[in-house]
Order: C-alpha cells, then sequence, then structure tokens
C-alpha cells in the first residue's frame, strides 16, 4: 500500500529547503537560493568543530559537524553573502536542551536582525536528535556583499550550531476576506482568527515548523516533502488530525485554503483501503503527509470517518468543484464508508421492510462510540453523536449520487437517512429525564447525564425533533456547557446558531475572540462561526445558488463581510439587523440568492419592490424567503416587512428570592411573568452562566461551592421562544468554611487516563498543567496539555 512504517532517513529540520547545497565558506550567486551555509565553515571565533552521529533505536537519522562554542561564554561566526539581491528566510539549526541555555543573535552589516534563547528540548545529551532546533528568522533583505554574524552567548551550556539556510522568503498565504462592523470586538477577534489561521498553514519558512521533537519522523520513504496543508493539532506537533481538520474546513474555505484542505482530506480518505485500516482513515499525519508517529493510528472514533465524507461535500457545496466528488480516491471512501463500513459496524439494510433492519453502527473492539469523551463504566456501544455524524453522511451520499446521475441510489440514501432520524426520534428519548440518550451500551441501555461533546454534537448535526424536545435538550446544553474544553466550546456558537439561539451564539463566539486561545482549531472556527452562524450563508455552488439568514443581535447592529468566494463567485454580504440583507456579486456569472428571514412576514421587499415570500423550516424555525437572480457587479437589497405571529416578549419576572441557602445549594422563587399568549417556561442565569430551566416559579440551584458568593436572575420564555428582560438580581453566599484540598495531596489507590500515565501537578505529557490558558501548580493531570 502506499502508506509504509516510517524509514529513518537523514533529514533537514529546516522546513522549506529544497536543495542542500554543498558546504562551502562563501555563497554561490547562481540563484536566489536556498543557500546553505555550514556554521563550521564560517570565519569562526571561539568556536571548534565537532561531529556527532545522531542515533535513535541504534540507527543514524544524522550526522552532523558543528561549530562548538564554549560554555559560559560568547563565540560567533561570520561570512558574507555572496546571493541573489531579495528577502530571505535565515533558518538556523542548532543543538541545545536546556531553558535559555543560549541566547543567539543574528545580524547583517552589524545590525541586530533577530535574538533569541534556547528552549527546553527533551534529549538525554547532545547526541540525542531531540535536542536538535530551528529558528526561522523571517523577512531579511539581502545583498551580495552583506555580512552576516551569528553570535553565541551562553549561560552555562555548550553552543551547538549545524547551518544557516538561507531561502526566499514567502510568508504566510493571504485572504481578501474582510469584515466591517460597528463592534470592535467582533472586528478585532475575527481579524485575529484570520491571521491565526493564515499563519498555522505548512508555508515555506514558517516560524512554527521545525521544532517537532523527534523532527526524523515526521517522513518516510514515500513522503518526503512538506505536503499542502495546515495545523490541526498541538501547536508543538507538526501534524493534523482528521476530527480537528473537518472541524476547521469550513473557515479554512473562507480563507481560500481549498488546496490544503482538499490535500488533507484526500489524504485522510487514501487511509481507508491501507493494510490494516479496514475502512478507517487515521487519526492523524504529519506535515509531510506520512502516518503521524505519535499517534497516527491513534483513537478511531466512530463519528470521525461519517463527519469527514459530510465535511468533504459540504466543500464541494462552497466550491462547487467536482473533484469533491469524482476524485477517485474519494469516491471509493465515499463508497466504502457507506457499504463495508456499515456492514462491518453490524448495520442491515431492507428497504423492502425497514422493521427488519439494524440501522445504528455499533463500534467494535478496540474503537470509541463517542467523541473523546466516555465514561468507562457505561461502555457505549453506540452514540448519539456518532450516530448524528453518520445521519449527515447520509445526507451527503444522496446528495453525491445525485449528483453523479444516479437518482435512484439518491432517493434510496435519502430514504435511508430519514428512517435513521426517525429511529433516533422513536428510541433515544428519554422521558423520565426530558433529554435525549447520548449513547447505549450492548444491552440497550441508555445514558442521558452530562457528557460534554458526546451530548451536544448530536443536535449540531441536526438529530431532534427540531420542536419541544430539541428546545428542552438546549436549555440542558446551556446548563452545562460551562465545564468544557476550549476545543469542545469552539463548536458552541454553530450549535447556538443554528437553532437561531444567536444571543447564546454570540455570547460563546465573544469568548473564541476575547479569549485567543492558541489551539488550532478555536482560529479557524472563529471564521467560520461568523461565516455559518452569525451570517448564516448557506453555500450550494454547484447550483449557483446561496441562501443567507441574518442571527445578529442588538450588541451588533449591523456586520458586513466583503470577498466570500461561494463557487466562481466573489460576494459582499451585509445584514442590517435581523430584517434587511444586502448582497453584491463583485464578480463571476449570475448567483441565486434565497434571503432568509426568521418569521413569516407577510411580504418581502427586494430593491423596493415588494413580493410574497415562501417559507420552509431551517432546523425547526420557519424562515420566509424569495429567489433573486445577483448579476455580476449588482447589489441587491432585501428587507423583510411585518412578521405575523408572536413576535412579544414576556414581561420580566419579579419579586426574586433565595432561601435555604446550604453549602452547596439555593432555592429561588419568583412572581410569574405575563405574556400576550403564554408563558411556558423560565430560564435561570448564575450570573451569565444558564443554571438550568423551570415551567413554574421555583428552582433549586445545586452544584455550588461552600463559602462563594452567586448572583442569580431569572428570564421567562414564551412558546415562540421571546425571551424577557432578566428579573431582580439576588445575590447569595453558600455557607461552609470553602476550603479546598488539592486532589495530588491525596492518596490514590489507583489512577488511569485514556492517554499516557496519570501524574501528580503535572500533565500526562510531563508538563505543567493548564486549562483553558491558565496553568495550575497543583492538581491530576488526565490529558496532555502539549506546551
Amino acid at each position: 500500500m502506499r502508506r509504509l512504517a516510517c524509514a529513518l532517513s537523514a533529514v533537514l529540520a529546516s522546513v522549506g529547503t529544497a536543495v542542500a547545497v554543498p558546504p562551502a565558506a562563501a555563497l554561490a550567486a547562481t540563484a536566489a537560493g536556498p543557500y546553505v551555509v555550514e556554521v563550521e565553515n564560517m570565519a569562526l571565533t571561539n568556536f571548534s568543530t565537532e561531529t556527532v552521529n545522531h542515533t535513535w533505536n541504534g540507527t543514524s537519522v544524522d550526522n552532523v559537524t558543528y561549530a562548538k562554542g564554549v560554555a559560559g561564554q560568547t563565540s560567533t561566526a561570520r561570512t558574507s553573502f555572496t546571493g541573489t539581491t531579495g528577502t530571505y528566510d535565515l533558518i538556523t539549526r542548532y543543538n541545545d536542551m536546556a531553558e535559555n541555555g543560549v541566547t543567539y543573535k543574528i545580524s547583517v552589516n552589524s545590525t541586530p536582525v533577530d535574538s533569541w534563547a534556547t528552549s527546553r528540548r527533551w534529549g538525554t545529551d547532545h547526541t540525542d536528535p531531540k535536542n536538535i532546533d530551528t529558528r526561522t528568522t523571517s523577512k531579511i533583505a539581502l545583498k551580495a556583499g552583506d555580512v552576516i554574524v551569528l553570535t553565541a552567548t551562553s549561560a552555562g551550556e555548550v553552543p551547538r550550531v549545524d547551518k544557516i539556510t538561507i531561502q526566499q522568503y514567502v510568508g504566510p498565504p493571504t485572504s481578501t476576506l474582510t469584515i466591517n462592523s460597528p463592534n470592535a470586538t467582533l472586528n478585532d477577534g475575527f481579524n485575529w482568527g484570520k491571521d491565526r489561521a493564515l499563519g498555522m498553514t505548512f508555508y515555506p519558512g514558517n516560524p512554527m515548523m521545525g521544532h517537532e521533537a523527534e523532527w526524523w519522523r515526521l517522513k518516510d520513504a514515500t513522503h518526503t516533502e512538506v505536503q499542502p496543508g495546515y495545523w490541526g493539532a498541538y501547536t508543538n506537533r507538526e501534524s493534523y488530525y482528521n476530527r480537528d481538520i473537518t472541524h476547521q474546513s469550513d473557515g479554512a474555505h473562507a480563507l481560500g485554503l481549498d488546496a490544503e484542505t482538499f490535500n488533507m482530506l484526500k489524504t485522510f480518505a487514501g487511509d481507508a483501503d491501507d493494510r490494516g485500516q479496514n475502512g478507517w482513515p487515521l487519526w492523524a499525519h504529519s506535515s509531510y503527509g506520512a502516518m503521524y508517529y505519535i499517534d497516527g493510528t491513534g483513537f478511531r472514533e466512530l463519528p470521525s470517518p461519517f463527519n469527514l465524507m459530510a465535511k468533504a461535500y459540504k466543500q464541494y457545496q462552497w466550491t462547487g468543484d467536482t473533484d469533491w466528488i469524482n476524485d477517485p480516491t474519494l469516491s471509493a471512501y465515499y463508497d466504502s464508508t457507506m457499504g463495508a463500513f456499515l456492514t462491518d459496524h453490524e448495520v442491515t439494510w431492507n428497504d423492502a421492510n425497514p422493521a427488519d433492519e439494524q440501522p445504528v453502527p455499533k463500534k467494535q473492539p478496540g474503537e470509541y462510540g463517542a467523541t473523546y469523551f466516555e465514561f468507562p463504566n457505561e461502555n457505549l456501544t453506540s452514540a448519539g453523536d456518532s450516530l448524528g455524524f453518520y445521519y449527515q453522511s447520509m445526507l451527503a451520499y444522496s446528495e453525491i449520487l445525485k449528483a453523479k446521475g444516479d437518482s435512484a441510489g439518491s432517493s434510496k440514501w435519502a430514504g435511508r437517512a430519514q428512517r435513521v432520524r426517525d429511529y433516533f426520534e422513536k428510541n433515544w428519548w428519554d422521558a423520565s429525564n426530558n433529554r435525549y440518550y447520548r449513547g447505549k451500551d450492548a444491552a440497550g441501555t441508555g445514558y442521558s447525564s452530562w457528557g460534554h461533546e458526546a451530548s451536544f454534537l448530536m443536535l449540531l448535526t441536526g438529530l431532534g425533533d427540531h420542536g419541544p424536545r430539541t428546545e428542552s435538550y438546549l436549555d440542558f446544553i446551556a446548563a452545562n456547557d460551562d465545564d468544557l474544553n476550549v476545543e469542545a466550546t469552539s463548536y458552541l456558537p454553530e450549535t447556538y446558531y443554528q437553532y437561531n439561539r444567536s444571543a447564546e451564539g454570540w455570547a460563546w463566539l465573544k469568548k473564541l475572540m476575547t479569549g485567543r486561545d492558541t489551539y488550532p482549531e478555536v482560529s479557524f472556527a472563529t471564521v467560520g462561526n461568523v461565516i455559518d452562524g452569525m451570517m448564516g450563508v448557506q453555500p450550494d455552488a454547484p447550483h449557483n445558488t446561496v441562501a443567507t439568514v441574518s442571527r445578529l443581535t442588538a450588541e451588533t447592529p449591523w456586520v458586513e463581510i466583503d470577498h466570500l468566494k461561494v463557487g466562481g463567485n466573489d460576494l459582499k454580504l451585509k445584514h442590517t439587523g435581523t430584517r434587511s440583507s444586502t448582497l453584491t456579486n463583485n464578480s463571476g456569472g449570475t448567483v441565486t440568492w434565497k434571503p432568509q428571514f426568521y418569521g413569516t412576514p407577510a411580504t418581502i421587499t427586494v430593491n423596493g419592490t415588494a413580493h410574497t415570500p415562501q417559507t420552509k423550516s431551517l432546523y425547526g424555525k420557519t424562515v420566509s424567503y424569495v429567489t433573486v437572480p445577483v448579476a455580476a457587479g449588482a447589489t441587491v437589497t432585501a428587507s423583510a416587512g411585518t412578521t405575523t405571529g408572536d413576535t412579544t416578549a414576556p414581561s420580566a419576572p419579579t419579586g426574586l428570592t433565595a432561601t435555604n441557602v446550604t453549602s452547596n445549594s439555593v432555592d429561588l422563587t419568583w412572581s410569574a411573568s405575563t405574556d400576550d399568549v403564554a408563558v411556558t417556561g423560565y430560564q435561570i442565569y448564575r450570573g451569565t452562566t444558564l443554571a438550568g430551566s423551570s415551567t413554574g416559579t421555583r428552582f433549586t440551584a445545586t452544584g455550588l461551592t461552600a463559602a462563594t458568593p452567586y448572583t442569580f436572575t431569572v428570564k421567562a420564555v414564551d412558546a415562540a421562544r421571546n425571551i424577557s428582560e432578566a428579573s431582580n438580581a439576588v445575590t447569595v453566599t453558600t455557607s461552609g468554611n470553602g476550603q479546598a484540598v488539592d486532589l495530588s495531596s491525596l492518596t490514590w489507590s489507583s489512577a488511569a487516563s485514556d492517554f499516557g500515565t496519570v501524574q501528580k501537578d503535572k500533565s500526562v505529557d510531563g508538563n505543567p498543567i493548564k486549562l483553558n490558558g491558565t496553568s495550575y501548580a497543583k492538581g491530576l493531570g488526565t490529558h496532555a496539555n502539549g506546551t
């Protein structure tokens, strides 16, 4: 097969080096690089030379002659540039393991252009290849005769420098996508996400690259060059993981990274027919496209093959590029996922008699049923989020077959998808707890308690009744979503926006924008959530069509995005409130626009002319729309008239009172609200977090911390999901002394983690414990922090 076990070979750690120029003191001027300067051949002061054969598991991975400095002293190396005038990256390859053990400085013509201190590396000594690192000094103007000086100042560690690779500066890709609004948080957060995401592509000279601990294992015999792609992993792992990339792909398209996304998703699809994969994509690939050595085979989460397929089809909707459906590797993956893979996971179909079907994929030995979070004692064989992504992939397959001209196959799979959704609705509702099951075990026992991603991703996929059950379950999610890690929270804005719970969508999007976590998914999701969620863009490039719906809140009265690509069209979209939208077709052929508005206005006015709208259900919410052709260069404004139906919010609850305050709970009561139709329930907030809901005028808040102040408010809700203003606030302080005990100070009988070894006061990969960007000196590490 195409992918082999990692073969050992001598490689350059300097990412982007196209050729290795033979060692020379003077630099040839035959081309604009790359030029490789072996530091031991430069003019040296206080450097000697040393040759080290770096081995791993008894096999040589690189034989390097270093310029070796002196511990506690300063050493310099000097050369003259004789290459072509231009702008360059200077990539210095060196060998050190102590944090701040050596400070390096590069000067050009006596002017410092960069300096850095060594980082902690995890090799045993200087012979361990793990201690080889690189530094990229970007965008340096050089001309023939310029003098380059490298200075190494030791704070106790012996400096060792291999080479300086001088290559043409490329820089990160750029994007014409822009945003404009009166909301500075939105503008700044979007631009941060855009720049951060573009900076995580695998472009030549990317300063993030070249720091991998076991850098020689990024390659193998058939993967020898960096491939188009972008980061989808912890930033210290030069790799991409399949669940990350599928989630990042919408934002990536908006930024123009279609070639990168295509290469990565196709690479995962190509794994499925490799020996031993049995239809599974690998869990992760390196920047070179090889199986990522840390956990490339890794986890087999049952949602992942389906999610990959659904997101590949979504890229077809964005781009209209038929390679997404006709490429042989991708096409074979779609067929095998809907064929042999389902059979291997106990799915049986009976289109003539659906009552005899077993439509639910079940995990097999060594697999996981849900996304990331599972309670080991439950031993789930099927999970709601897996069922949801499976449902999405079936809908995608139906459309793929239709695009290929197989109308009978398309109808068959559309029918199967509907039966799966019906099955979920009939068999996965926990009436006793008024919420959906997130998973079932082999005996059919359902579990509906909070299970992190496994609990909320099923609604993101579109499962549910899109009615009262869905709304109740969204309330359940909102009451529990403040204990999720940042990767999980990056899914929350789109989940809430999808169901027109725009205030909650914006609240979580704002947290992503202001928190600015370095995890790659966050920046890509920030961009994607604005486009898909807030602006409600629904692409259909194969049919030259785009639909939009505004999900703005009062905090952002208008938003304009420009240069969004849908197929061959470059579009500008502006929403003003939730009742007016403007589309400009900057370039491309005529595009069919479907401006949508929530509710049932009697008319939608298009450039001053009133039209009677059509209606449809969008995730259970009625939207009204018209169909408008927008020619290249044209601008069209659509505005919704008066909406019929209930648009009046209930009155605010009054008289909120707290009683029976304990160390971990408090009883709340209030006076009922009024409404022009009827109040259907109340939302109880602990600060800005939804603590729960009630159909009556009392609620007990539980799970509180002793000796801690809490502020509560209540809002009323009617059947149309109109929400009142907040009640009066009440503040209480729970009883008890509030003394905290660090878990790592206790004695345990046993501790286990699915990844690595549980450690006291460290993550399982031996680093300081971090949670949502905050470091903790004490605690138990149950997952890798990666920093």
